[in-house]
């Protein structure tokens, strides 16, 4: 059985992914230029892998889905791109540095889905948090 404000627990729980996905992004953007001599340890890129929240119930029945939740944070290849660049102070003999593997048009897609599903859960819980306040004037 869900509970009256079982709407805005799942528009919450969505916009608390969301929110996780936007830092995400964020993260990527943020060291997408961040050259390192090749052979060091270069940042990886992170994906967030969202998946359902369960509500256990018993053994024989699956359960009822009460939101979601991020399951994992997904790391991008741990190798870089090597490109010349002499001028560019970690560069190795070879004027060589390697960056991480960020796509700005994809991470600026993903922000943009992720902006939209934020506001969406956003409307959800304040649509549903006002047809509850209706409900109890009614019975006041």
């Amino acid at each position: 059985m869900s509970s009256i404000w079982s709407a805005v627990d799942i528009a919450g729980s969505g916009a608390d992914v969301d929110q996780t996905w936007i830092d995400t992004v964020g993260s990527n953007v943020a060291n997408m230029n961040d050259a390192v001599t090749p052979g060091q340890p270069v940042y990886r890129a992170q994906y967030v892998d969202a998946g359902e929240q369960v509500q256990p119930v018993d053994t024989a029945s699956r359960g009822s889905g009460v939101g979601v939740q991020v399951d994992a944070i997904a790391l991008g290849p741990a190798n870089g791109q090597i490109e010349y660049d002499p001028t560019n102070p970690v560069a190795n003999g070879q004027g060589e540095v390697e960056y991480p593997v960020v796509d700005l048009g994809a991470e600026m897609t993903d922000l943009v889905q992720a902006q939209t599903s934020y506001q969406a859960n956003a409307e959800v819980m304040s649509h549903a948090t006002s047809a509850y306040e209706a409900i109890l004037d009614i019975k006041a």
